[in-house]
């Protein structure tokens, strides 16, 4: 379960960091934050959120799939990982709660 969970961060870090290599993102100011979309090659949503100017993560971040389905849902606070997240891979759903970047309680879900 433990190397599912570090195999899905691992697919969600490696995703961020090549596509703000490759440019295919579009970023627009909201309020104190920025809103951020980053695009597979085909157009499609890769993942979407919040960045502060600081250029930490803040709020809700959303990853997808490249056939649109969902990959992870996360809430982040001023770049630390908090609250309630859910990953989805092959044919599960995983809930992961985190205080301050730190796991309090992983749990299969039924995916419905």
């Amino acid at each position: 379960m433990k190397k599912i969970l570090i195999f899905l961060i691992m697919v969600l870090y490696t995703a961020f960091s090549y596509s703000q290599e490759r440019k295919n993102q579009k970023i627009e100011p909201v309020g104190d934050l920025f809103e951020v979309t980053i695009y597979y090659d085909d157009g499609s949503v890769m993942q979407h959120g919040f960045m502060t100017k600081e250029s930490k993560l803040h709020a809700s971040w959303e990853s997808y799939y490249p056939n649109g389905n969902r990959k992870c849902v996360a809430i982040y606070d001023n770049g630390d990982k908090v609250g309630t997240w859910y990953y989805w891979f092959m044919d599960k759903k995983t809930k992961v709660v985190y205080n301050k970047n730190k796991i309090v309680k992983v749990e299969e879900i039924p995916i419905e």
